[in-house]
């Protein structure tokens, strides 16, 4: 495989990767814009961002068979597709209930993209697949914070409608892209024998760590700007400082893991989470004070933990392909919970008619992922799953 191949499929992996959040992080900084244009009601809102979570879980727990009858790059153009026909639509949209049904289907679409990318990147990259696996995950979050910091001015310049549907075209671009790059069909891996995930606590519960980690991050992309709108923020303000976490968010993902050396990976989760409970409680208690503070706090915390929460899956199981398969129910089942966390942070605001109950939800559920994750004792892998030591 030459270097020529390589770079180009890298590029590919990168522009996919950028596309996969733009569709929850424009949406937000113009929710204010879309309740007057739309008469956007508030459970459209809150179900803007859950339902595409909810979609990528529920792709994720078919990946199984649809990945063992569709080749790997077929797959990434079909999600991709998806996502351009669901973010195009936008353009021609003017009812609160249809920029739901658009986001249903564009969560379907990245939902097949990432269920695709890692065993595309561990069929090409094989060698290098931790640091390609970073930059997939880098791009993902980068993506996202373009979506926050741009879609504000291409509203001011050219209007909310465009400013949604704009992003259809860096889609298309990575479309062409890997319509271009040839993936070799890999050849069958032998079958691993293992108990079934479902009945096995231990993969529930790194299930519901990892859906509230992404329920945080879901959260705040769905109210962060809305909640500093509320207290006085114009729209592009609202956005930069979701693009301020966002950005820290990568910075997270990419140096937290390079820390977790040792085979116990709690230490480097606890940071994490602690630094999501400082920013979550900067919210709650000092909005005004240091609000870009406490934006890059969490987003590091919320961006560490996400890789992190990936190579402790992996851990637990040492074959490849029964590890994969563990991180595909994790994050099948910890999407779906991920997408119910900004639905019901939504409907606490509209109860309250207050951000306060958020960051206080946020709070409490940080403070409880950090007492579950200290269960997740190198010692205890293996006997989760009823392997030999």
């Amino acid at each position: 495989m030459n270097r020529h191949s390589n770079g180009l499929t890298l590029a590919a992996l990168v522009l996919a990767g950028l596309n996969m959040r733009p569709l929850l992080t424009s949406v937000s900084p113009l929710l204010g814009e879309l309740r007057q244009a739309m008469s956007l009601s508030s459970i459209a809102a809150s179900l803007l961002p859950a339902v595409p979570m909810v979609m990528m879980g529920a792709v994720a727990l078919l990946s199984a068979s649809l990945m063992q009858r569709v080749p790997l790059q077929r797959l990434l153009i079909a999600g991709l597709a998806l996502l351009l026909l669901a973010l195009a639509a936008r353009g021609v949209i003017h009812d609160g209930q249809w920029l739901v049904v658009s986001a249903l289907f564009a969560g379907l679409g990245v939902g097949v993209v990432q269920m695709a990318m890692p065993g595309l990147i561990r069929q090409r990259f094989a060698q290098r697949s931790a640091p390609v696996t970073g930059l997939w995950a880098g791009a993902l979050m980068g993506g996202g914070g373009l979506g926050a910091a741009l879609s504000p001015w291409l509203s001011a310049h050219f209007g909310w409608s465009l400013a949604l549907t704009g992003w259809a075209l860096p889609v298309l671009l990575a479309i062409v892209l890997w319509w271009i790059v040839r993936v070799p069909v890999a050849q069958s891996a032998e079958s691993v024998s293992m108990p079934s995930l479902w009945r096995k606590p231990r993969a529930w519960s790194l299930a519901l760590s990892f859906g509230l980690v992404n329920g945080g991050y879901a959260t705040c992309v769905a109210w962060l700007p809305d909640a500093y709108h509320h207290l006085g923020w114009s729209a592009q303000a609202g956005g930069s400082l979701l693009g301020v976490m966002i950005l820290c968010q990568v910075a997270g993902a990419l140096l937290m893991p390079l820390l977790a050396r040792k085979a116990d990976r709690r230490p480097q989760l606890i940071i994490s989470l602690v630094c999501q409970l400082v920013g979550m409680c900067g919210f709650l208690f000092a909005p005004l004070l240091a609000p870009w503070l406490w934006a890059a706090i969490a987003g590091f915390g919320l961006g560490a933990a996400f890789p992190l929460a990936m190579v402790l899956a992996l851990d637990h199981l040492p074959h490849p392909q029964a590890g994969a398969r563990l991180v595909a129910f994790m994050q099948g089942a910890g999407f779906i919970i991920a997408g119910c966390m900004p639905f019901i942070a939504g409907q606490l605001q509209v109860l309250t008619r207050s951000f306060t109950s958020v960051w206080m939800m946020q709070g409490a559920v940080t403070v409880g992922l950090i007492v579950l994750n200290l269960r997740f004792h190198p010692h205890s892998y293996r006997r989760a799953f009823g392997q030999t030591e």
